[in-house]
């Protein structure tokens, strides 16, 4: 039996919010059940922050109205968790975020940024948790992004939408990037890479003489039937098996951007790509217009756009804003 994605309710907090009603109550709720989109405006003028009502002495907190939901994975008990954000007026076409290593679907002012500003240049999003969310990271397998991607976009279209845009950030972008590769559905227009870096090469660096030794000692973990033992190095703690998909040359994670290698995944592609890098990537392990280049070389896509933003780390701090407006602008030119 086919299951609509259960739109838990708007994320607005004070009277009336969905935790002091059922959820059949909340506008985006019925919204759903009816195929209509919230009526209520869902971003709240910037320069007139909501600020709670039960406690009106507080500061004005900027908030993100939207709908949280909760995406059903067949076979699977529990659910994935995702926060749609509509604009005012209906679109067809729906931005879909990964995260990357550990992250999940609202922690950092990237996603924050194209949640604000996506609904405001006209494409909808959805920002939502893979397996690989928080702690899960640990013993996530890579494999599994094809069933994540697969309700994302499940969950789009029963919203009603007929156009995608995936945007994968750091891992997310491996994750979208095999995900092309492998289903090509005519319905996903354009992939967008935020910081695709090289996963493999960044282990060899961080490990420097040590790598050797780790990479044995994971394979021989998971010969041994220990796979999912905790290895105590790098940035996160990942299991024997985790680490040898991003750090063992023979695995297809390590492989999707090892800029030394063939790229076949990445060459796999046909919809348009924009690809961007900040100058100050603390993953690079070779200059950042490099990369762009060897990206650039190596497309098959039909429009391909690398563009470098000067001063921005991994995660584009303070580098947000004017960073999503430029790809919205290059979205807008490729999706009219």
């Amino acid at each position: 039996m086919k299951t609509k994605p259960y739109v838990v309710g708007q994320l607005r907090g004070g009277r009336g919010s969905p935790e002091s009603r059922p959820p059949s109550a909340t506008p985006a709720f019925a919204a759903n059940l009816a195929g209509e989109r919230p009526r209520e405006p869902c971003l709240p003028e910037e320069d007139h922050p909501v600020t709670d009502p039960l406690q009106p002495c507080t500061p004005a907190v900027p908030r993100i109205g939207g709908a949280l939901l909760s995406l059903p994975l067949p076979g699977r008990h529990r659910p994935l968790d995702g926060f749609w954000v509509p604009g005012w007026r209906r679109q067809v076409t729906l931005l879909i975020i990964v995260h990357g290593l550990g992250g999940n679907f609202y922690r950092s002012t990237l996603k924050k940024a194209w949640l604000r500003q996506g609904p405001r240049h006209g494409f909808d999003v959805l920002s939502f948790n893979n397996r690989g969310a928080d702690r899960q990271v640990a013993n996530e397998r890579f494999g599994d992004c094809l069933a994540d991607l697969d309700a994302a976009l499940r969950c789009g279209r029963r919203l009603g939408y007929r156009r995608f845009i995936l945007l994968g950030h750091s891992t997310g972008c491996q994750k979208i990037t095999y995900y092309q590769a492998r289903r090509q559905p005519a319905d996903v227009a354009v992939l967008v890479l935020v910081a695709p870096v090289d996963d493999l090469a960044v282990c060899r660096r961080d490990l420097g003489p040590r790598y050797a030794y780790w990479l044995r000692r994971a394979r021989g973990l998971v010969r041994q039937g220990r796979g999912n033992t905790l290895l105590p190095m790098l940035y996160e703690k990942f299991s024997a098996r985790r680490f040898l998909s991003i750090a063992d040359p023979r695995s297809i994670e390590a492989q999707i951007f090892d800029y030394d290698g063939p790229l076949r995944s990445f060459r796999a592609i046909r919809c348009p790509v924009l690809a961007c890098l900040g100058t100050r990537e603390e993953f690079a392990c070779r200059p950042v217009a490099e990369m762009g280049t060897i990206l650039r070389q190596m497309t098959r896509a039909q429009a391909f756009h690398f563009f470098t933003v000067p001063g921005a780390d991994h995660g584009f701090h303070s580098r947000d804003a004017p960073t999503v407006l430029r790809v919205l602008r290059w979205l807008r030119s490729q999706c009219t």
